[in-house]
């Protein structure tokens, strides 16, 4: 015999079944941080980059790099390590994960009770609704390709912003030894008209110029000391700004950038530069990653025409009347008139009683159906703008193409002219000046000439000097802007040689 509870029974069972099921999903985001840290790796040379499962060991890494000084690569390094906005970019590659996890969950399903209580007594009525949402049957698969998308996204993107912050501390760092050269420089002008003035004290205590010509030295020393002034403030500027690339605006850690600026090299042509723009720009990737993402969005659209269909089962005890109370001496004596003698009322058997009861409909038990009617909405608006944002994704990505072209272009230019000006400014005009600058101070010294020819060939070598200084710098820049633009760091990075002396420097907190 079948219990009457047992339907109950069964949907709480199912119902329990399915909340253990759904409950074994968890977010586990660890295997996309190291394909993120892998395609980091690939773009920029550096093999340990930032892991949210081992912020703990970051600050012995650091320590460890900071120790004897950093190279420009591992300036890189050091950033992919501690900078916290970038830090802050793999977080939304757990969240991701979250996503993919969520889209491919069951609807909730729901559980309806309703209660009736009879005015005049008796059993109550009680329906127990028991109902599944099936659209998910059909739209979870499209779900999960837009979540994957997604997240796919997420991790080009922590990519993308990790070539963007090795080309940014490159820079940083060159602009930095830039201004370490350039203070040098200012200080060897400065060196410069201090002999130029030594020379003019000496004419003129042997009676050979006057007192002018002292003067207008002076003047040029006093000039040129505050230009260093101004070399050193962009010196502490650039460091404070490498700094915070870093990560080491707050640190309180003394740290040494020793290395040099890379000299000039040779560039591959334009077409080779942009073939290996095209397949290594991660925002390319991206672009086209969200074509895909924006052609599923528009298939789930198109699957919402049936928004909703619930299936379940539908349970109901009806009610019963309560059964009038009898009154014995009024039944004896209705049986006694009937009878015409003392006669005792009818009694029922416990058999006729159990007869009775099974006549009794006790629960209904059946399947039951919900959907919406797609009359009126057929989701037609959602349907229209999920394929214009289809055809804007097409565009965005022609239109990136272009703009890969235009910066691979540019940035190769750039960097082609600037090392065309080093060694013009190396071979040719920088040996002129100086030579010039002799000339005239020996034709100053036998007296065939006046300081003005002196002070102009001196402040000429200066400036030749700055703009070479300029040159070298703009060169390794657009080496970092071009590196950059081709999607990251070549799988076989030319050798940076020296150009000049060393730049080193120690620096304490916020210097």
């Amino acid at each position: 015999m079948v219990s009457r509870s047992a339907p109950v029974v069964a949907l709480v069972s199912v119902s329990l079944t399915a909340f253990l099921f759904l409950g074994c999903a968890t977010v586990q985001p660890q295997q996309d941080f190291q394909r993120a840290a892998q395609l980091i790796t690939e773009r920029t040379g550096v093999e340990d980059v930032y892991d949210p499962d081992a912020e703990e060991l970051i600050e012995a890494k650091l320590d460890e790099l900071l120790a004897g000084g950093l190279t420009v690569d591992e300036a890189v390094r050091a950033a992919l390590l501690n900078n916290r906005s970038f830090q802050s970019m793999f977080q939304t590659i757990g969240a991701s994960r979250a996503d993919v996890v969520q889209s491919g969950l069951l609807t909730n399903p729901s559980v309806s009770l309703l209660a009736q209580f009879p005015e005049g007594g008796g059993r109550s009525k009680i329906e127990i609704g028991f109902g599944q949402e099936l659209v998910d049957l059909w739209q979870i698969p499209v779900r999960r390709k837009i979540a994957n998308a997604q997240l796919d996204q997420a991790v080009l993107d922590v990519t993308r912003h990790a070539v963007d912050l090795a080309a940014d501390v490159k820079i940083k760092c060159y602009q930095f030894l830039a201004a370490r050269r350039a203070e040098e420089t200012g200080r060897k002008s400065v060196e410069l008209f201090e002999r130029s003035l030594e020379l003019a004290n000496r004419r003129f205590e042997a009676g050979e110029v006057g007192q002018v010509d002292v003067d207008l030295i002076r003047s040029e020393v006093m000039q040129v000391k505050l230009q260093l002034l101004s070399l050193e403030r962009e010196r502490r500027l650039a460091a404070a700004a490498l700094a915070r690339v870093l990560g080491l605006s707050r640190a309180g850690k003394p740290w040494a950038l020793e290395d040099s600026l890379p000299e000039p090299q040779a560039l591959s042509d334009d077409s080779t530069l942009l073939t290996t723009a095209m397949t290594r720009r991660i925002d390319a990737r991206l672009a086209e990653s969200r074509v895909r993402g924006a052609e599923e969005e528009l298939t789930l659209e198109v699957l919402k025409v049936l928004p909703s269909l619930d299936v379940g089962a539908l349970l109901e005890r009806p009610d019963n009347r309560a059964l009038p109370g009898r009154k014995v001496l009024a039944d004896t004596a209705r049986a006694s008139l009937r009878n015409g003698r003392l006669t005792a009322p009818d009694i029922q058997t416990r058999a006729e009683r159990n007869l009775e009861r099974r006549q009794i409909i006790d629960s209904l038990l059946g399947p039951s159906i919900t959907f919406t009617l797609p009359i009126w909405d057929q989701n037609q608006a959602q349907i229209a703008k999920a394929r214009f944002n289809v055809l804007q994704k097409r565009k965005d990505y022609e239109d990136l193409l272009d703009t890969v072209a235009h910066e691979v272009q540019q940035s190769a230019a750039i960097a082609r002219i600037a090392g065309a000006q080093v060694r013009y400014y190396a071979e040719q005009v920088l040996p002129l000046a100086e030579k010039n600058v002799e000339t005239a101070k020996r034709l100053y010294e036998a007296g065939e000439q006046g300081i003005l020819v002196v002070i102009e060939s001196q402040e000429l070598l200066i400036q030749q000097r700055r703009l070479y200084e300029e040159a070298i710098r703009d060169c390794a820049v657009a080496i970092a802007e071009l590196e950059r633009a081709v999607g990251g760091r070549p799988d076989t990075p030319p050798r940076a040689e020296p150009v000049g002396p060393s730049a080193s420097v120690m620096l304490p907190e916020g210097q």
